[in-house]
């Protein structure tokens, strides 16, 4: 600490509980919007914010070679003529993107990411056609991530530290294609999938492609 004529510094504080080392569920929606969203909690009653999806509604990608989440936006500063600096800033595109790693070839995740295929059931097995459909299968996707860090805290209380973290995304569409760049037999094959959040035009503005939800 240094003690200035105007100003007193201080250190800084150290809460262990804030420390997050997470491990992972990725989930996606086996229909779109609110076929797979949560609609029955207090949090959606209020804000119209979904925390997670429908257990019985959605698929686990399983364990992940990679994850990633990715949240963009682009702040824009105003330009005028008359005025050499504006002091007024405008937010345009807000890119949101989840990037896995999935070495569980789930047909329901192949489908997925065949975006304008047709998965067909033929007993215990699926068939998957592709090319030049017109319809793109939209999902909500959830990442709930539990915090494993030693000092996090034994019962919610966000005062002293992160229990969990659950990211909902309303509405999302695999934008990668199926790159499956490695087909071998030395090796447990992995697909890099991306995701990105499209906006759900029925809800109120700041609430239109996910939530963030902390305890």
């Amino acid at each position: 600490m240094a003690v200035g004529t105007y100003y007193t510094t201080n250190s800084p504080t150290a809460v262990a509980g804030m420390l997050v080392q997470s491990e992972s569920q990725v989930r996606i929606g086996t229909a779109a919007l609110y076929g797979s969203l949560e609609t029955t909690s207090w949090s959606y009653a209020s804000y119209q914010a979904s925390i997670g999806l429908v257990s019985g509604n959605s698929w686990d990608l399983g364990m992940l070679d990679s994850l990633s989440f990715s949240y963009e936006p682009s702040v824009e500063m105003v330009e005028f003529s008359n005025v050499k600096t504006s002091a007024i800033y405008m937010i345009g595109d807000e890119d949101v993107t989840v990037e896995v790693g999935v070495k569980q070839y789930d047909p329901r995740t192949l489908e997925i990411a065949v975006i304008s295929g047709t998965m067909y059931t033929l007993g215990n097995e699926r068939l998957i056609t592709f090319g030049h459909g017109c319809n793109i299968k939209n999902r909500p996707l959830s990442i709930e991530s539990t915090n494993m860090a030693c000092d996090a805290p034994t019962s919610p209380n966000i005062a002293n530290g992160v229990s969990a973290i659950v990211i909902t995304l309303y509405d999302t569409v695999c934008t990668s294609g199926l790159p499956w760049d490695d087909i071998v037999a030395n090796e447990l094959n992995t697909l890099d999938l991306t995701f990105e959040a499209r906006p759900v035009l029925a809800r109120n503005r700041s609430n239109r492609l996910g939530c963030i939800y902390i305890f």
